[in-house]
């Protein structure tokens, strides 16, 4: 009897600089300020885009680029509007 368990992968994010974090997969999150409001560009490894999601905690920026890197790359420009 074969038992395989499914273990979800986590990343490993550093702080790299004041408002900009990358996780050992080459994804991106940059924290920026606009009118008082602070928001965290996702970057996904690959992506030819110079963002490809916008959250609102560092949190949820990390969740997003999990998610993504869980996805094909093609797939993690396509919205998923399940969400």
């Amino acid at each position: 009897m074969t038992i395989t368990l499914v273990i979800p992968l986590t990343s490993h994010w550093q702080h790299v600089h004041a408002d900009w974090w990358q996780d050992d997969q080459g994804n991106d999150i940059h924290r920026a300020e606009i009118d008082g409001v602070t928001l965290y560009h996702c970057h996904f490894a690959g992506s030819p885009l110079p963002w490809d999601a916008v959250a609102t905690s560092l949190d949820e920026a990390m969740a997003i680029a999990s998610r993504a890197r869980a996805r094909p790359a093609h797939d993690a420009l396509i919205p998923d509007l399940a969400r």
